[in-house]
Formats: C-alpha cells, structure tokens, sequence
C-alpha cells in the first residue's frame, strides 16, 4: 500500500479538493483572456464558504448532514457552469488554457462519479464500494488491514516483485483485486520484464494467494517450484524442506518493503495530488533502491576481486 500525505477522506473535505482545483483552473483562463468564468469562480467560492461553514459552525450530525446536501448541490451547480466555461474555450490551441480546461473536465468526471456516492452515504449510513476518497488521486482506495493501531489504509495498492538479490519491480493494482490471484498477475508482470518464455524457478506468495486453482495454474505455466503459504491446515505444495527456504523468502520481501517505505525513498506520504505523479512516485522509488543495491553490488564485487587477488 502506497500512501499519500492526504487528510482524513471526509465528504465535505473531498468536495472542497474539487472546488479548489476548478477555482485554480478558472483563475488560469481568466489571466489568459477567458471571458464568462466569473459566474463559475463565484459559484466555486461558495462551495468553499459552505464547506468552512460545515467545518466551524454546524456541531450537530443533522446540522452537518443539512450543510453537506447544501455543498453537494453547490457543486454540482460549479460543476454545470465550469463545463460551459470549457466548452468556450476546448477548441484552443494555447497549452495553458488547453491544461486549465482538462482539468475542468476531469473534476465533472470526478464529481459524476463521487456525487451519487455521497448521496448514497446520507440516505443509507453506508459507505459506497469504491468510493473516492481525494480529488486528485482518483485511484485511491481505503483497503482494510486490521492491523495494531490501523485498521484502515488509504492510498493506491501495489504488486510488487522481488528477485534474487534483492531488486524490486512492481505496479498499481485495484484496490478490491481478488487476492487469490496476485501470484498470476505477479508472474504477468514477470514476464513483462524478463520475456514471455522466462519461468522463475521459485515463486513465494503470502497466504493471501492460497488458492488451488492458482497453484495449478501456476505449476501448468512450469514454475517447479510453487511456494505458496496455504491456509489453516491445507498442504503445501512442495517438499518439507522448501518450506523454510519459502520462509526466509517472505522474510526477505518483508525486508525490501520496509526498506522500500522508509524516509529514505518516499515511497509513502508523499505530497504528490495526482494520480500520475503518485505512481511515478512509487516507480521512483522502486528505482532508486535498485541502484542503491547494484551500487553495493559492484562495490562488493570489487572488494571479493582484490581479496582474492592479494
């Protein structure tokens, strides 16, 4: 899990990230000689005003509920007259005016998905399946963990790879994706690097991918060697004393991910407010531990080379 620095995805919260990013956009074709935006920019004020008001003055769950179907309407309301002021200006050819009103067509697209999810929320308490969460980062997803301290994670979900030696790779997957066949997807990815005919030797997945129908899969693709954790009392697939090799393995992937969300490599709680930026992030990230490690890698080399030598 990738986690973005973001506030707590509260609805008002997330509404107020759409009103910014139209107002911002607004004022952009305003200094570039866009005429007809000041209605859109006066109605994008008073989604935030709204939002203030929510935030400081209503205390009671009704008065916040009531200010909350206020913003909604508010929004969409910005949202109509944002896309009357992009539709003035779509046939531009100007790079910053042509930005400025991309960005208004993806917070219409935003809010046409998020709106009826916050509808949902106040008339029935429950929370939609796949609700946004941020404005900007469309593809963040809260994913529960259970674990001591955090039961919920908000951010993107990533597969990520280790190979021998310690070098990761890795990509966004969906945030509901089924479990049981992230060690299909993981051999995909596999051999996306490496090429359509390379089989790994071992492959290690947690319990999570306990599945005898991704086993069997995974054995008919030639992998010899399956080291999947099963669940309660199923039998593993390999020999007894594979197993602990399987253990140390997790153990060592454990390690890599840990290395990997440090301080060191941002990988996690960055400032990143797109989708695009947080995913290069995190390929970033990726990169730069691998060149640490070949780094260490040739210097050890070296060093084995004059020991030998002397």
């Amino acid at each position: 899990m990738q986690e973005p620095q973001i506030g707590y995805p509260h609805e008002a919260g997330i509404l107020r990230g759409v009103a910014q990013r139209v107002l911002r956009s607004l004022r952009k074709l305003q200094q570039k000689g866009c005429r007809g935006t000041a209605v859109a920019r006066e109605k994008a004020k008073d989604v935030l005003q709204s939002v203030k008001h929510y935030h400081l003055f209503a205390k009671t769950k009704e008065e916040k509920d009531q200010v909350l179907k206020q913003i909604v309407h508010q929004t969409q309301d910005l949202i109509e007259a944002s896309q009357a002021v992009r539709k003035r200006v779509q046939d531009t050819t100007q790079q910053a005016v042509r930005s400025a009103a991309e960005k208004l067509r993806q917070m219409a697209a935003v809010t046409h998905a998020l709106i009826p999810q916050i509808k949902q929320w106040l008339e029935t308490g429950v929370v939609a399946s796949g609700k946004i969460l941020h404005a900007g980062i469309t593809t963040a997803r809260a994913i529960v963990k259970n674990k001591v301290g955090k039961k919920v994670e908000f951010g993107l979900k990533w597969l990520i790879t280790r190979i021998e030696g310690g070098y990761v790779f890795g990509k966004v997957v969906p945030a509901q994706a089924d479990e049981r066949k992230m060690p299909l997807e993981a051999l995909s990815q596999y051999r996306e690097v490496f090429g359509q005919k390379a089989t790994p030797q071992m492959m290690v997945y947690d319990r999570g991918g306990s599945a005898a129908k991704t086993v069997k899969k995974l054995q008919q693709e030639g992998i010899p060697q399956v080291g999947i954790e099963p669940v309660g009392n199923a039998a593993w697939s390999i020999a007894e004393g594979d197993q602990k090799e399987v253990k140390s393995q997790r153990a060592k992937i454990e390690g890599s991910l840990g290395a990997l969300k440090s301080q060191r490599y941002a990988f996690n709680h960055g400032r990143q407010r797109s989708d695009q930026t947080l995913v290069a992030t995190g390929q970033w990230a990726m990169v730069c531990l691998n060149l640490n490690k070949l780094a260490r890698d040739i210097v050890e080399k070296a060093s084995r080379k004059r020991r030998a030598a002397a």
